[in-house]
């Protein structure tokens, strides 16, 4: 019987199964997550997104637990960034009109009100940004050669960050 309490959420992991370093099959993502206690778990493809149902209305607290779980079980030292069903419904409904390879930059903490005006006014030419204190659009002439990478949007911004495109964004909110 479905738990009528139970909000959906997105799980999206930072950094795992690319390359050599933070191999988590998804089979142990989804123990992990219903040995929390969470509910009607899926996951998507081989990269560390996934989606389930917990009663918790914050999603810092259930970060925060599912990082902790996975270097408690797993010995995996990884972000995890969690986000309820209508922010990401938001952030994609919000998405501009971008040229390039658009990909949806989600913010794991808010940034402070200047370090995002500064980000959003800098010209990053050939790239295009927009955004607010949650989600960044970006726009990416040649992503492969950029140098407006994840390491660099988090130094300027002072926090973690993880990119998903709006596709992958779209098909985790079809499954919920």
């Amino acid at each position: 019987m479905p738990n009528l309490h139970a909000m959906r959420w997105i799980l999206l992991l930072r950094a795992v199964n690319l390359g050599p370093t933070n191999k988590l099959p998804m089979k142990d993502l989804r123990a992990v997550l219903e040995g929390l206690g969470h509910t009607d778990v899926t996951t998507y493809l081989n990269s560390g997104n996934a989606t389930f149902q917990s009663p918790s209305r914050s999603a810092k607290k259930l970060a925060r637990e599912i990082e902790q779980a996975l270097a408690e079980q797993l010995d995996l030292d990884v972000r995890a960034c969690v986000r309820s069903d209508a922010s990401l419904r938001k952030a994609l409904e919000e998405l501009p009109d971008l040229k390039g390879y658009v990909v949806c930059s989600i913010l794991f903490d808010r940034p402070t009100p200047s370090a995002l005006r500064d980000f959003l006014a800098r010209d990053w030419s050939p790239e295009v940004t927009a955004g607010n204190d949650q989600v960044l659009y970006l726009g990416f002439a040649n992503a492969a050669k950029t140098k407006l990478t994840n390491a660099k949007i988090e130094k300027l911004l002072g926090v973690g960050t993880t990119a998903r495109t709006p596709a992958t964004l779209r098909k985790l909110l079809a499954a919920t």
